[in-house]
């Protein structure tokens, strides 16, 4: 069985590294309908192809950072890290940001101040060379938050990182920038088609909804008028 892993880590370059882990994301995230999956669950899929973790096959091929900075050198992949830093997530960067590669094209923006001042000839002209208008930041229309959460609720991180990213798709337009538990509850059994005490009855008993938003660091809990309010803490 050594012999196997020898060659599959030396025989293996990096990029070719990068696209089978590209693969396996891919073919995961059809599977389950979620852009994220566990990077244990990503190096069983490897392992099984080539009998060989992708972190031994990384580096051999000289990333002396390992699997996770390879990934992050590469800038082709999202990381949710988690509490336990060998238990993190790994999404294509293009699927949590689909307008990235758009966004980094190199456009020729311009801003007309006096617009009743120029040729329009001369905008006409602007257009046609693949100019675009550089619109002011308050007329620019709020872009929702794209939500992106792990597919199955499997441990109390689970809950925690499922819980954080829909108060942060909730809060993302809101001036106030808090939600009620009411709201959170409703939209969680939304998406997971069953009740946060269900989630939590099964995987952190004993442990009440309040105490678990505390006890999360990137969450802010506060109690207004006998109604407990949750908020995402803004760095």
């Amino acid at each position: 069985m050594d012999e196997p892993n020898q060659n599959s880590s030396s025989f293996l370059s990096l990029q070719q590294l990068l696209e089978e882990l590209e693969n396996f994301i891919v073919l995961e995230s059809q599977r389950n309908g979620s852009p994220w999956i566990r990077v244990i669950r990503l190096t069983e899929l490897f392992y099984e192809k080539y009998e060989v973790s992708p972190e031994e096959v990384a580096k051999v091929q000289g990333c002396s950072d390992g699997l996770r900075g390879f990934l992050r050198s590469s800038r082709r992949f999202s990381i949710y890290d988690t509490q336990v830093p060998q238990e993190f997530y790994v999404a294509l960067l293009q699927a949590i940001v689909p307008d990235l590669q758009q966004s980094q094209a190199i456009l020729i923006q311009y801003r007309i101040k006096r617009p009743w001042k120029v040729d329009g000839r001369l905008l006409t002209m602007l257009k046609a060379e693949g100019a675009e208008e550089n619109v002011p930041c308050h007329a620019q229309k709020i872009s929702e938050h794209q939500l992106n959460l792990v597919p199955e609720i499997e441990s109390a991180n689970d809950l925690e990182i499922a819980l954080a990213e829909i108060i942060r798709s909730l809060t993302a337009n809101n001036p106030k920038k808090f939600v009620t538990i009411a709201v959170l509850s409703k939209k969680f059994c939304d998406y997971y088609k069953q009740p946060i005490r269900v989630s939590m009855r099964s995987i952190c008993p004993g442990i009440k909804l309040i105490e678990l938003l505390q006890s999360v660091p990137s969450l802010h809990v506060q109690k207004v008028d006998n109604d407990w309010q949750v908020s995402v803490k803004r760095v």
